[in-house]
């Protein structure tokens, strides 16, 4: 008489091979299906950056970059919302508050920082630019959506 717990079960050598090799398969079609993730953080990222440094450091009026941002921005926002299935967990959520955060700390924090301390050098404005994306290039780990 068994008790209802312990139940052997025999499965043919065959079957198991094959059992793992389709989990193995779908290991690889889940990796796969995410690694559009990074780079849509990484453009994101070059995006404001280019903005930033298009500004500041080459001179461009501020709606014509703003104007080329929004619409590049909203191009990579539609493809990942497309793809928000196959998303990290968490990904899109902190990458979105990484881009307000980038937003806030740049327009709102250093850039009138650095106008009214009259800082004239090529390389303040680089470092703030890339100071300002460092939220964004956090959510290329992936402890941060965990």
């Amino acid at each position: 008489m068994q008790s209802g717990f312990m139940v052997e079960k025999h499965i043919p050598l065959d079957e198991a091979r094959s059992r793992l090799a389709a989990n193995e398969r779908i290991n690889n079609d889940a990796r796969r299906a995410t690694r559009w993730f990074p780079i849509f953080v990484g453009l994101q990222a070059v995006l404001a950056f280019a903005f930033t440094t298009a500004i500041d450091v080459v001179g461009v009026p501020y709606w014509s970059v703003a104007g080329i941002l929004l619409l590049a921005s909203s191009c990579l926002w539609i493809t990942a919302f497309r793809h928000q299935l196959s998303a990290p967990r968490h990904g899109l959520r902190n990458m979105g508050i990484a881009v307000a955060t980038w937003f806030v700390l740049y327009t709102w924090m250093l850039d009138p920082a650095l106008q009214l301390v009259g800082a004239s050098s090529v390389w303040w404005w680089v470092a703030a630019g890339l100071v300002s994306i460092s939220p964004m290039t956090a959510c290329l780990f992936p402890g941060s959506r965990q």
